[in-house]
């Protein structure tokens, strides 16, 4: 069983669980002395490793497993073990070896008579020898193993899901064998079969999410010859299609209560569970915080944690499979209309640049408006920089703001250059950018590219950013759509909360973490009190900043503002943490706030702010942008989330926020309040004109993420 679904978590891109279900099938397996299983489980653990680039552990695994499967006379399965060996030498670009083996499985596979198997081989076989550029015999072998699919004409996910990645390799080699036409039919022929597998994917908004991440190509493939046929504005509604779907979904359709639908049991499963979390949470988070904390104890606990996050994620899972009418409403993206989308999202002083990072090359849509007639008007740029370079490099630029090196100039022009000095034609007069980002740029802070005059992109432009063009076009009509609302609270904010006994804690040693006091976050949300008005606010520090109050509270506010420490989870973003009042024994709660909680609130707040370190990152998600905090804000219902990328200096950052927050309640002259992004420019450019500030680890960490009005 649990074998059975570590493959269901896998097909639904949910690598990390179904490792994990390996793992314990594994261990049963051995106990028991089940070859037969055993080969089975150590094949699957050799695909995991394999996904991760692990080649050598992958290695050892299928070698076991082909050891076993041969020892027990399982041809099938020695068949699909060498085919798997094959996809790994394929991988290292060893390609003889990788036919030796694809040939010995492919010979089994036929004499057994396995329609399914055999067009897997072949479709492996097609990517190789395309990669050896012999294009007509890749394009016979690819051809000949989707008209076996077609034929044998199962509708099960697994081979629905062979027969993706089979039509998606036909296109990578119609593509380039020079046949467009072909190429894009093939391509959307895989689309279509992701869009009808994704209303199959079981559970809530994180699974939607993680199953999209490995499928993006047949998507850029369509997006590359579009624009080779110079149509720049269909490309462009590709790139849409690729993005953020989840959270559109959640945007268009809403939420439905879960608490509602669960019998008593679930109700009394979920306490249970969500208890243990609580409990877990507390015990790891005192260990950590301790000076001489029991180095036996951290990994005992951990473990313990892990398995209930795990027993809790597949409890929800089996919640949404149980109860159907809590999915979210996943529907078909609405056709990407530019007219639309300027309409609703421009002026002719703001510009939207969408980037497209593909294997090779990347690729920045910029959309502006005439100031006469106001018709859209695209342009495409394309950028000499790789996927894989460009992550290099934005993180090794985000490193140096980060620890304060001096030395970030270079990297800040050639960024610039790279990335917006192409487009800076179409950029003139314009005063705000919007800026949808893709890959690695997730964690370029663009405020801080210079251009060969020595300026900041701040001192020029408001910058803000999107997960996509549609999804802010949604977020937008959210935020409209709440102007006439009776707000309760105007702000809701909390401050230096009391972290626990232990306050001044630890010696840096591993595992464990440092949470200072924060009294400036104390004055920091006091003052914000006097700016909004008391009678309008509601602030709490101390021990009432706790998680309890946060939750009761928050969907009554319009803005949020938290100032605390938070917890950045890279291995798993959505048990991130925003740390909050250590509660009394008493509470079902552990006052770490998780993303996954977060995604749980029903919020009215059209502004978060995130005053805390790191509480902008989290993991890169190739087709839903950045998981993590923010994610979950807008998951929640909150349109616009300020939050930050390293960690922030205490002096510099509460100045930032008070000058933000005085700059969005401040009139203009015209009678109007500034916008988000406007006000966020202005504090970040008052800081950067003080000598004191200059550098932009002092400034440049906090972004503005949604809704830019």
């Amino acid at each position: 069983a649990l074998n059975t679904m570590a493959k269901i978590h896998l097909l639904q891109g949910e690598d990390r669980l179904a490792e994990e279900c390996f793992r314990q099938s594994l261990a049963l397996r051995e106990g028991v002395e089940d070859q037969t299983g055993l080969a089975d489980t150590l094949g699957n653990l050799g695909i995991v490793e394999a996904r991760k680039g692990r080649y050598e552990e992958a290695i050892g695994y299928y070698r076991q497993s082909l050891a076993l499967r041969e020892k027990n006379q399982d041809r099938a399965g020695t068949a699909r073990v060498l085919s798997n060996i094959g996809d790994l030498y394929k991988r290292q670009e060893r390609y003889p070896q990788a036919l030796i083996y694809y040939n010995k499985s492919l010979a089994l596979r036929e004499e057994l008579g396995v329609p399914e198997g055999v067009a897997a081989v072949l479709t492996n076989k097609a990517s190789l020898l395309a990669r050896q550029k012999n294009y007509p015999q890749a394009t016979a072998l690819i051809e000949r193993a989707i008209s076996i699919s077609n034929q044998n004409g199962n509708r099960q996910s697994s081979n629905r899901e062979s027969l993706r990645y089979q039509y998606q390799t036909a296109g990578e080699i119609y593509a380039l064998s020079g046949k467009p036409a072909e190429a894009r039919r093939a391509f959307e022929q895989s689309i279509s079969i992701i869009e009808e597998l994704r209303l199959q994917v079981a559970g809530g908004e994180q699974q939607q999410e993680q199953f999209f991440e490995n499928k993006l190509a047949p998507y850029l493939g369509v997006i590359q010859i579009l624009l080779d046929t110079n149509k720049p504005q269909e490309a462009l509604a590709y790139a849409e299609r690729a993005k953020a779907r989840v959270l559109l979904d959640v945007l268009q359709g809403g939420r439905v209560k879960i608490a509602k639908a669960m019998t008593a049991t679930e109700q009394e499963q979920e306490h249970r569970l969500n208890d243990e979390l609580a409990w877990l949470n507390t015990q790891l988070y005192k260990q950590r915080l301790r000076k001489n904390a029991d180095p036996a104890q951290l990994p005992e606990i951990n473990a313990r944690l892990q398995k209930t996050r795990r027993d809790h994620e597949n409890f929800r899972t089996a919640l949404y499979s149980a109860h159907p009418e809590l999915q979210v409403q996943r529907g078909q993206t609405p056709g990407f209309d530019l007219q639309r989308t300027t309409i609703a999202l421009l002026n002719p002083q703001t510009a939207l640049l969408e980037f497209v990072a593909m294997e090779e090359k990347t690729f920045l849509f910029v959309a502006t408006i005439a100031a006469k007639d106001h018709s859209p008007q695209l342009n495409v740029y394309q950028i000499p920089v790789s996927r894989s370079r460009l992550g290099d490099e934005v993180e090794k630029f985000r490193q140096q703001l980060a620890n304060h090196d001096l030395t970030f100039g270079a990297a800040a022009v050639n960024l610039h250059n790279l990335l917006i000095k192409p487009a800076l034609g179409q950029l003139q007069g314009k005063t705000n950018l919007i800026i949808v980002r893709d890959a690695g740029l997730w964690e370029l802070p663009f405020q801080a590219l210079r251009n060969d005059a020595g300026r900041f992109l701040i001192e020029d432009f408001a910058v803000s950013y999107a997960p996509s063009l549609t999804a802010l076009v949604e977020m937008t009509k959210l935020k409209q759509s709440r102007q006439n609302q009776p707000e309760q609270t105007s702000l809701l904010a909390f401050g230096n909360p009391k972290f626990g006994v232990t306050d001044s804690a630890a010696d840096g040693a591993r595992g464990t973490i440092v949470l200072t006091p924060l009294p400036g976050s104390q004055a920091e949300v006091t003052q914000l009190a006097t700016l909004y008005g008391a009678e309008r606010s509601k602030i709490f520090f101390g021990a009432d900043a706790g998680e309890e109050r946060l939750k009761a509270e928050a969907g009554r506010a319009s803005v949020l503002h938290l100032a605390t420490h938070a917890i950045l989870n890279d291995a798993s973003p959505m048990y991130s943490q925003i740390v909050l009042a250590q509660p009394d024994e008493k509470s079902s709660e552990d006052g770490l706030l998780e993303a996954w909680e977060i995604m749980k609130l029903d919020l009215r707040a059209n502004l978060v702010v995130l005053s805390a370190c790191e509480t902008g990152r989290g993991r890169a998600s190739a087709g839903e942008g950045l998981i993590g905090l923010t994610w979950a804000f807008f998951v929640a219902g909150a349109p616009s989330t300020v939050v930050s990328q390293w960690k922030v200096d205490a002096e510099s950052t509460s100045e930032l926020m008070q000058e933000f927050h005085r700059r969005l309640r401040t009139k203009q002259p015209s009678g109007s309040a500034l916008s988000t992004a406007d006000a966020l420019r202005n504090a970040e450019v008052k800081l950067l004109r003080n000598p004191k500030f200059r550098h932009p680890f002092y400034w440049a960490s906090f972004s503005l993420i949604g809704d830019a009005k």
